[in-house]
Parts: structure tokens; sequence; C-alpha cells
């Protein structure tokens, strides 16, 4: 998978083959965001921060994994969000 993060967010396959948009805007966003930083783990704080800004919802970590759910229910098989104690890679 290559991830094109300038301009608006697109994938495309190994060969080069387009891969429909993710999800809604919040969704987008959280990929984005973790595509930032790929590989390292993002604390939920910074996410949440990220994707809600000065104004989280209550129970914002609860938003928070809602939209990591959707988010793995769209990627394509073989790309995954990992949970970890320290937050999502």
């Amino acid at each position: 998978m290559m991830f094109r993060l300038l301009g608006p967010l697109a994938m495309t396959d190994a060969t080069g083959t387009p891969v429909p948009a993710v999800g809604g805007p919040k969704v987008r966003a959280l990929l984005a965001r973790l595509l930032l930083d790929a590989g390292r783990t993002v604390p939920v704080e910074r996410l949440v921060d990220g994707l809600y800004g000065d104004e989280p919802p209550a129970g914002a970590q609860g938003a928070l994994q809602a939209q990591v759910s959707r988010l793995r229910r769209a990627l394509p098989p073989g790309v995954t969000v990992e949970f970890t104690p320290a937050g999502y890679r």
C-alpha cells in the first residue's frame, strides 16, 4: 500500500491501482494522523486532540475507539491499526 498525504488523502495498492477513500472526515483524519507517525505509537491524547481539538466530546477515548474501529473496517486486508498500552500504531 502507498498512502499520499499531500493534497487529498489517497491510497494505491502495490500495483499502483487506486484504492477507494476510507470512511468519513474523522476516519480519514485519524488515518492521516497515524500515517504521520508511521511505525510509531501515537498516544491516545494526541489522537483525541488531533481529531477533536479544544472541544473533545464527553467520553473522548470511547469516541476515538469508535473511529479506530471504523478505520479498521475500511482498510484493505493486510493494513492494520494496532493498539498498545501507550496508544495506537
